[in-house]
């Protein structure tokens, strides 16, 4: 059954569908109340299509939200200088993790210390070009999850997992990119360009 919902949670939704239809029949239960954690539940979990532009040059922004730092840093993953993109997931968006490129995923990540929790994506395009995608959990309340492997190709765009709630994510880029978001921008997941490789 393809539903616009995040496919992790599909079949919980389906289940807490007929809870609800059931408990409904019920008067001792506050159907108000039984719809409104629903309703509440397929907005955090939604998954519509996302029209990924026809460019193969072009990386795409991971999630929805906003741009807060574009900077030129080291890069901790692969130890290289890097053009890094730090976005802060919005609230209202999707909670959907894209891939920003085109490529084979090399390496999957997962870090912990005191403070947080990152889970990191390596993928490595046609042309050699090496992006990490990096996302940056701090709150217990947040969360990021995947189904895909190390080896797996992937494409531009491509739903990679879930993550919620206002995580931190960054993008690191090769230094030879040609920057296209800027600090402010509102972008929209697998579908708004960050910088462009120059091939």
């Amino acid at each position: 059954m393809n539903l616009p919902l995040a496919r992790e949670f599909q079949t919980i939704v389906i289940i807490l569908t007929l809870m609800s239809i059931g408990l409904s029949g019920f008067e001792v239960f506050d159907h108000i109340w039984i719809w409104s954690l629903w309703a509440i539940l397929i907005f955090f979990v939604r998954d519509f299509r996302r029209r990924t532009p026809a460019d193969p040059l072009a990386n795409i922004s991971p999630v929805d939200g906003r741009i807060v730092t574009i900077e030129k840093d080291f890069d901790p993953h692969l130890r290289r200088q890097s053009i890094i993109y730090t976005i802060r997931q919005s609230m209202t968006g999707e909670f959907n993790l894209h891939s920003p490129t085109e490529g084979k995923l090399r390496e999957l990540w997962v870090n912990k210390s005191n403070h947080s929790k990152t889970l990191s994506f390596w993928i490595e395009t046609d042309e050699k070009d090496q992006v990490v995608l990096e996302i940056e959990l701090l709150y217990a309340v947040q969360h990021a999850s995947t189904h895909t492997h190390p080896g797996e190709r992937i494409g531009q765009g491509e739903r990679l997992g879930f993550t919620a709630i206002a995580c931190l994510t960054r993008v690191y880029l090769p230094v030879s990119v040609k920057r296209v978001g800027c600090v402010g921008d509102k972008v929209i997941a697998g579908q708004n360009t960050l910088a462009n490789f120059t091939h």
